[in-house]
């Protein structure tokens, strides 16, 4: 496997990338150690290379040394922002302190889940994230666009905002959505999108889809392109 090449490795250094950024530019308007972010961040960007470079098979990749001490290091970076947001009652009070948070949750999952990633899927680029089925609960226009719409969907375990130009969609109806970067849309806030118009059967399970269909996965893999373009 060329693991230097591999969608859900850049994906992993993207998230980094991220990471770093946020605690780079102070993104966040809570009080943070950044010592201790910065070092987990450094142990996790030194294991990355060795990840990376490994040129080893998916699932002996993700039970390797240096990938369990990588997802360690932004495991507990991921407890000390938690510990500081929960301390502070931190809420965001503008658009960008909103997507801020959406990002470093962003970050966070795709390291989380970069083994599960590796364990359970081929090398589809198109699960280089997470493909969920999801269930629309509610739908509001975006009051500074004509044709966007924020919907707040669920997945089983929490709640998704997702805006969109999809045009018909009612609570109830349940959909194939990537988690993807956040983007600021009109002043509201995307944390995921959705893949495609059509609808899914009413007893789909809600959560991880191991089986979307084709054109959703097209739809994956164009997503996953665009964030492996911007890493250039």
């Amino acid at each position: 496997m060329d693991t230097a090449k591999d969608a859900r490795v850049l994906v992993l250094e993207d998230a980094l990338r991220r990471l770093n950024e946020t605690v780079t530019n102070r993104k966040l308007r809570v009080h943070l150690d950044y010592g201790k972010l910065t070092e987990s961040l450094k142990t996790a960007g030194t294991l990355l290379y060795e990840v990376k470079y490994s040129y080893v098979e998916p699932k002996v990749l993700a039970d390797l040394d240096a990938t369990k001490k990588l997802v360690a290091a932004i495991a507990e970076f991921a407890r000390v922002c938690d510990a500081a947001v929960k301390s502070s009652s931190y809420k965001p009070k503008t658009v960008k302190e909103v997507e801020a948070m959406a990002e470093l949750s962003y970050a966070q999952r795709a390291v989380q889940g970069f083994q599960r990633r590796l364990r359970e899927y081929g090398e589809d680029s198109a699960f280089a994230v997470d493909i969920l089925a999801v269930e629309i609960g509610e739908v509001h226009p975006v009051e500074a666009s004509k044709n966007l719409t924020e919907c707040r969907c669920a997945d089983g375990s929490r709640v998704w905002h997702i805006v969109t130009n999809i045009k018909g969609l009612k609570p109830g109806m349940k959909l194939p959505c990537a988690v993807l970067p956040p983007v600021e849309m009109m002043g509201a806030v995307s944390e995921a999108m959705f893949l495609g118009d059509e609808a899914l059967p009413e007893a789909t399970k809600l959560g991880p889809m191991s089986t979307p269909s084709s054109s959703a996965l097209d739809q994956a893999r164009a997503h996953v392109l665009n964030i492996l373009k911007r890493m250039v």
